[in-house]
């Protein structure tokens, strides 16, 4: 019996079960660039701080911008979870893909978390301090003060509002910041939204550039289309003129075979005045046997 491999079949040495995770990457790279970076939707965000207060954020990949009032559409509701709830940890990792980001993440909550698989609830943020580091922030906590905190603050129900933690960074929040987001609640609906916004801005982008495309290329055709239509025009003026054409040639023909005749007749002796003159020259008893 031979036995049998579980590994996945890798065709010219290529892991295709890697291709999603790769495509996923080089896509939140390109979005990370300046000049994508604007196509991310600005999302309204209703946030129960920790205090009692709310305030009215935008926020755009990771990016929370403080507003004065509401924005227009349906708003996102978020809590502050208190930063006493929260345990707090610091890591330094190499430049990775964000799935490798989260992964090691997942590990590094694993062995220090002091709660039960089940009761473990985390989220983190990264930032890039050089060309070498990445600056992870992450924090941890219970489901039970989660849940105690929705209760309280009257959010919980369906659908739950997303969770967040300021980190002790966060000195305000009068200004722009980056909050740590715990997964398993909320943001699932923000993220869905944010997806789907960038895909109209990138729909509305391609169809842009195609019209853009369409007015360069536009003269060319159309001078393309003048340049067919002037060669079927003439086509079909040789076609009408050849009856003319036909006749004209057999014309020139005939008047090339008249010149011709007129040039053979001009070296021909006149006859008439030759006999003549021969008639009165000779003497009348002279036999003329060649002419």
């Amino acid at each position: 019996m031979n036995p049998t491999s579980t590994e996945p079949r890798r065709p010219f040495g290529i892991d295709t079960a890697q291709w999603p995770a790769q495509w996923q990457a080089a896509g939140a790279l390109l979005l990370g660039l300046p000049v994508l970076r604007r196509l991310a939707p600005r999302l309204p965000v209703l946030l129960h701080q920790a205090d009692g207060r709310t305030t009215h954020w935008l926020v755009a990949q990771g990016v929370a911008q403080p507003v004065a009032a509401a924005a227009p559409g349906p708003a996102i509701r978020a809590l502050q979870l208190p930063a006493e709830r929260v345990l707090e940890r610091h890591l330094t990792l190499p430049p990775l893909a964000a799935a490798d980001v989260a992964q090691a993440v997942a590990l590094d909550v694993a062995a220090a978390s002091p709660f039960g698989a089940e009761q473990t609830v985390w989220g983190f943020r990264s930032e890039r301090l050089d060309g070498e580091r990445l600056r992870v922030d992450v924090a941890i906590t219970a489901r039970a003060q989660v849940e105690q905190s929705l209760q309280a603050a009257a959010l919980a129900g369906d659908p739950l509002p997303e969770v967040w933690v300021l980190p002790a960074t966060t000195a305000t929040l009068a200004g722009a910041m980056r909050p740590i987001v715990l997964q398993g609640f909320g943001e699932g609906l923000r993220q869905a939204r944010a997806r789907r916004g960038i895909g109209q801005r990138l729909g509305l982008a391609a169809l842009a550039l195609l019209v853009l495309a369409a007015l360069a290329v536009t003269p060319t055709a159309l001078q393309r289309a003048k340049a067919r239509q002037a060669m079927g025009a003439f086509d079909a003026m040789q076609k009408q003129a050849a009856p003319q054409l036909a006749q004209r040639e057999a014309l020139m023909k005939q008047l090339e075979r008249l010149q011709t005749l007129a040039q053979l007749q001009e070296q021909q002796l006149a006859l008439g005045p030759v006999l003549d003159l021969l008639t009165r020259t000779l003497p009348d008893g002279a036999w003329l046997t060649g002419l």
